[in-house]
Protein backbone atom coordinates (compact mmCIF):
# COMPACT_ATOMS: atom_id res chain seq x y z
CA UNK A 1 0.00 0.00 0.00
CA UNK A 2 1.19 3.50 -0.83
CA UNK A 3 0.91 6.29 1.74
CA UNK A 4 0.99 9.52 -0.26
CA UNK A 5 3.15 11.81 1.85
CA UNK A 6 6.09 11.40 4.20
CA UNK A 7 5.77 14.18 6.77
CA UNK A 8 4.23 14.55 10.21
CA UNK A 9 0.70 13.64 9.16
CA UNK A 10 2.02 10.46 7.56
CA UNK A 11 3.36 9.38 10.97
CA UNK A 12 -0.18 9.50 12.37
CA UNK A 13 -1.45 7.57 9.34
CA UNK A 14 1.27 4.99 9.98
CA UNK A 15 0.18 4.57 13.61
CA UNK A 16 -3.43 3.95 12.57
CA UNK A 17 -2.46 1.41 9.90
CA UNK A 18 -0.09 -0.45 12.23
CA UNK A 19 -2.88 -0.67 14.83
CA UNK A 20 -5.76 -1.54 12.51
CA UNK A 21 -4.04 -3.49 9.71
CA UNK A 22 -1.10 -5.34 11.27
CA UNK A 23 1.28 -6.94 8.80
CA UNK A 24 0.38 -4.65 5.91
CA UNK A 25 3.25 -3.73 3.55
CA UNK A 26 3.66 0.03 3.15
CA UNK A 27 5.72 2.45 1.10
CA UNK A 28 5.63 6.24 1.37
CA UNK A 29 5.44 8.59 -1.61
CA UNK A 30 7.40 11.85 -1.54
CA UNK A 31 9.11 13.05 -4.70
CA UNK A 32 11.11 15.70 -2.81
CA UNK A 33 12.67 13.59 -0.06
CA UNK A 34 16.40 12.92 -0.03
CA UNK A 35 15.95 10.06 2.44
CA UNK A 36 15.12 6.60 1.16
CA UNK A 37 13.31 5.34 4.26
CA UNK A 38 10.46 6.72 6.36
CA UNK A 39 10.73 6.19 10.13
CA UNK A 40 13.82 4.08 9.34
CA UNK A 41 11.78 1.07 8.21
CA UNK A 42 9.53 1.95 5.26
CA UNK A 43 10.78 2.68 1.72
CA UNK A 44 10.15 6.11 0.22
CA UNK A 45 9.21 6.02 -3.46
CA UNK A 46 9.95 9.07 -5.57
CA UNK A 47 9.02 8.62 -9.22
CA UNK A 48 6.31 7.26 -11.47
CA UNK A 49 8.18 4.04 -12.20
CA UNK A 50 8.35 3.23 -8.49
CA UNK A 51 4.69 4.20 -8.04
CA UNK A 52 3.58 1.84 -10.81
CA UNK A 53 5.64 -1.01 -9.35
CA UNK A 54 4.10 -0.46 -5.90
CA UNK A 55 0.56 -0.29 -7.34
CA UNK A 56 1.13 -3.59 -9.12
CA UNK A 57 1.78 -5.25 -5.78
CA UNK A 58 -1.12 -3.49 -4.04
CA UNK A 59 -3.34 -0.93 -5.85
CA UNK A 60 -4.49 0.75 -2.64
CA UNK A 61 -3.26 4.14 -1.48
CA UNK A 62 -3.88 6.37 1.54
CA UNK A 63 -3.68 10.17 1.53
CA UNK A 64 -0.86 10.85 3.98
CA UNK A 65 -1.01 14.64 4.10
CA UNK A 66 -3.53 17.04 5.60
CA UNK A 67 -3.58 19.95 3.11
CA UNK A 68 -6.66 19.83 0.86
CA UNK A 69 -4.89 20.86 -2.36
CA UNK A 70 -2.10 18.33 -1.81
CA UNK A 71 -4.57 15.57 -0.97
CA UNK A 72 -6.44 16.25 -4.22
CA UNK A 73 -3.22 16.34 -6.26
CA UNK A 74 -2.11 12.98 -4.83
CA UNK A 75 -5.59 11.52 -5.38
CA UNK A 76 -5.69 12.67 -9.01
CA UNK A 77 -2.22 11.35 -9.78
CA UNK A 78 -2.60 7.97 -8.11
CA UNK A 79 -6.04 7.24 -9.52
CA UNK A 80 -4.74 8.19 -12.98
CA UNK A 81 -2.03 5.56 -12.52
CA UNK A 82 -4.57 2.91 -11.51
CA UNK A 83 -4.58 3.33 -7.73
CA UNK A 84 -7.59 2.78 -5.49
CA UNK A 85 -8.29 5.11 -2.56
CA UNK A 86 -8.20 3.36 0.82
CA UNK A 87 -10.02 5.31 3.55
CA UNK A 88 -8.67 5.23 7.09
CA UNK A 89 -10.70 4.42 10.17
CA UNK A 90 -9.10 5.21 13.51
CA UNK A 91 -9.92 3.70 16.88
CA UNK A 92 -12.73 4.61 19.27
CA UNK A 93 -15.01 6.03 16.59
CA UNK A 94 -18.73 6.65 16.77
CA UNK A 95 -20.10 6.41 13.21
CA UNK A 96 -23.84 6.56 12.62
CA UNK A 97 -25.03 3.74 10.34
CA UNK A 98 -26.82 6.38 8.24
CA UNK A 99 -23.66 8.43 7.67
CA UNK A 100 -22.11 8.56 4.20
CA UNK A 101 -18.34 8.79 4.63
CA UNK A 102 -16.93 5.78 2.78
CA UNK A 103 -14.29 7.81 0.90
CA UNK A 104 -13.16 9.98 3.83
CA UNK A 105 -10.43 9.44 6.43
CA UNK A 106 -11.92 9.39 9.93
CA UNK A 107 -9.25 9.44 12.64
CA UNK A 108 -9.51 8.14 16.20
CA UNK A 109 -12.11 9.30 18.73
CA UNK A 110 -14.31 11.10 16.20
CA UNK A 111 -18.10 11.34 16.23
CA UNK A 112 -20.03 11.26 12.95
CA UNK A 113 -23.78 11.64 13.38
CA UNK A 114 -26.85 10.52 11.42
CA UNK A 115 -27.60 11.46 7.81
CA UNK A 116 -24.24 13.16 7.37
CA UNK A 117 -22.33 13.29 4.09
CA UNK A 118 -18.53 13.61 4.09
CA UNK A 119 -17.03 13.85 0.61
CA UNK A 120 -14.26 12.01 -1.18
CA UNK A 121 -10.76 12.58 0.14
CA UNK A 122 -11.86 14.47 3.24
CA UNK A 123 -9.85 14.31 6.46
CA UNK A 124 -11.73 14.26 9.77
CA UNK A 125 -8.91 14.47 12.27
CA UNK A 126 -8.67 13.19 15.84
CA UNK A 127 -11.59 14.00 18.13
CA UNK A 128 -13.63 16.01 15.63
CA UNK A 129 -17.45 15.97 15.85
CA UNK A 130 -19.70 16.00 12.77
CA UNK A 131 -23.32 16.24 13.87
CA UNK A 132 -26.62 15.32 12.20
CA UNK A 133 -27.27 16.20 8.56
CA UNK A 134 -23.97 18.01 8.08
CA UNK A 135 -22.67 18.06 4.49
CA UNK A 136 -18.94 18.35 3.77
CA UNK A 137 -17.52 18.73 0.26
CA UNK A 138 -14.64 16.77 -1.24
CA UNK A 139 -11.08 17.12 0.13
CA UNK A 140 -12.01 19.30 3.11
CA UNK A 141 -9.79 19.18 6.20
CA UNK A 142 -11.57 19.04 9.56
CA UNK A 143 -8.84 19.56 12.16
CA UNK A 144 -8.58 17.94 15.62
CA UNK A 145 -11.46 18.63 18.03
CA UNK A 146 -13.40 20.80 15.57
CA UNK A 147 -17.18 20.69 16.04
CA UNK A 148 -19.63 21.04 13.16
CA UNK A 149 -23.22 21.22 14.34
CA UNK A 150 -26.46 20.06 12.77
CA UNK A 151 -27.30 20.86 9.13
CA UNK A 152 -24.19 22.98 8.57
CA UNK A 153 -22.68 22.81 5.08
CA UNK A 154 -18.94 22.90 4.39
CA UNK A 155 -17.71 23.44 0.83
CA UNK A 156 -14.96 21.53 -0.93
CA UNK A 157 -11.29 22.04 0.02
CA UNK A 158 -12.17 23.98 3.18
CA UNK A 159 -9.94 23.96 6.24
CA UNK A 160 -11.74 23.97 9.60
CA UNK A 161 -9.13 24.69 12.28
CA UNK A 162 -8.57 22.86 15.54
CA UNK A 163 -11.27 23.47 18.19
CA UNK A 164 -13.31 25.62 15.79
CA UNK A 165 -17.09 25.41 16.09
CA UNK A 166 -19.51 25.81 13.19
CA UNK A 167 -23.02 26.56 14.45
CA UNK A 168 -26.16 24.83 13.10
CA UNK A 169 -27.28 25.56 9.53
CA UNK A 170 -24.24 27.74 8.77
CA UNK A 171 -22.88 27.48 5.21
CA UNK A 172 -19.13 27.68 4.66
CA UNK A 173 -18.09 28.43 1.07
CA UNK A 174 -15.56 26.28 -0.76
CA UNK A 175 -11.85 26.83 -0.02
CA UNK A 176 -12.64 28.89 3.09
CA UNK A 177 -10.22 28.73 6.02
CA UNK A 178 -11.66 28.79 9.53
CA UNK A 179 -9.00 29.57 12.14
CA UNK A 180 -8.33 27.51 15.24
CA UNK A 181 -10.83 28.16 18.01
CA UNK A 182 -13.14 30.31 15.88
CA UNK A 183 -16.89 30.17 16.45
CA UNK A 184 -18.73 30.67 13.17
CA UNK A 185 -22.25 32.01 13.64
CA UNK A 186 -23.16 33.08 10.09
CA UNK A 187 -22.58 32.06 6.48
CA UNK A 188 -19.05 32.51 5.12
CA UNK A 189 -18.27 33.26 1.45
CA UNK A 190 -16.05 31.13 -0.76
CA UNK A 191 -12.33 31.61 -0.18
CA UNK A 192 -12.68 33.63 3.01
CA UNK A 193 -10.37 33.42 6.02
CA UNK A 194 -12.18 33.61 9.37
CA UNK A 195 -10.86 34.07 12.91
CA UNK A 196 -12.21 34.89 16.36
CA UNK A 197 -15.28 34.55 18.56
CA UNK A 198 -17.66 35.24 16.98
CA UNK A 199 -15.92 34.47 13.71
CA UNK A 200 -15.14 37.44 11.46
CA UNK A 201 -13.80 37.50 7.92
CA UNK A 202 -10.28 38.97 7.78
CA UNK A 203 -9.47 38.09 4.17
CA UNK A 204 -11.21 37.20 0.94
CA UNK A 205 -9.56 35.23 -1.86
CA UNK A 206 -7.89 37.38 -4.55
CA UNK A 207 -8.32 40.56 -2.52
Amino acid sequence: MIIAGAGGHAKEVLDILVSTSPGITMSFLDENKSERFFCQNYPIIQNEEEILAALQEDPRFVLGTGKPETRKAFYDKLTRLGGELFSLRGMGLVLSPSSDCLEADIFSLCFVGPNTHIGRGCLVNTGAQIHHEVEIGDFAEISPAAVILGKAKIGFSCIIGSNATILPKVNIGSRAIIGAGAVVTKDIPEGATVVGVPGRVIKLANR
